[in-house]
């Protein structure tokens, strides 16, 4: 092979691979605005008619930040956000009725801090048992969580 032809056999090569590559790539690849997620999400036992509380971390991959608004389950009469706090020796336990989630960020629910609350049970919730909640957020989004039951 002429070195005329290698230089044109290597330059069509590397054309073949930009070409491929260029079509592979996404086409608007645009940051993500708003990436909204929960996981390991799970809900204390308690009978019907009880309360409960959920706990679940929840992540903000996007660029933008959000706040979560609302929270509602189909197992509870009435569900609502609440932030443990301590005051002097004495845990203290508050309704909120916003929680900001900044950008790439995450929000701990966990106990002895923030949490869903779940008032007045429909059905017991057992061990091994799931459920739904659904987060609404002031961007309009909405997510759904499921969490399993289980003891702490």
């Amino acid at each position: 092979m002429k070195n005329s032809q290698r230089i044109f056999a290597s330059c069509s090569s590397l054309l073949v691979a930009a070409l491929v590559g260029a079509a592979c790539a996404p086409k608007d690849a645009a940051p993500v605005v708003n990436a909204l997620e929960a996981r390991d999400a799970w809900a204390r036992p308690a009978d019907s008619g009880a309360m409960s509380a959920v706990y679940f971390t929840l992540g903000n991959g996007g660029t933008e930040s959000d706040t979560l608004i609302g929270v509602a389950s189909d197992v509870a009469a009435r569900t609502e956000m609440h932030v443990s706090m301590q005051q002097g020796r004495t845990m203290h336990m508050s309704q909120v009725t916003s929680l900001p989630l900044p950008a790439n960020d995450s929000v701990s629910f966990r106990p002895l801090g923030a949490h869903v609350m779940l008032m007045d049970l429909r059905r017991p919730l057992v061990p091994g048992d799931s459920l739904s909640v659904t987060l609404s957020f002031h961007s309009g989004r909405t997510v759904e969580v499921r969490a399993s039951v289980r003891q702490p």
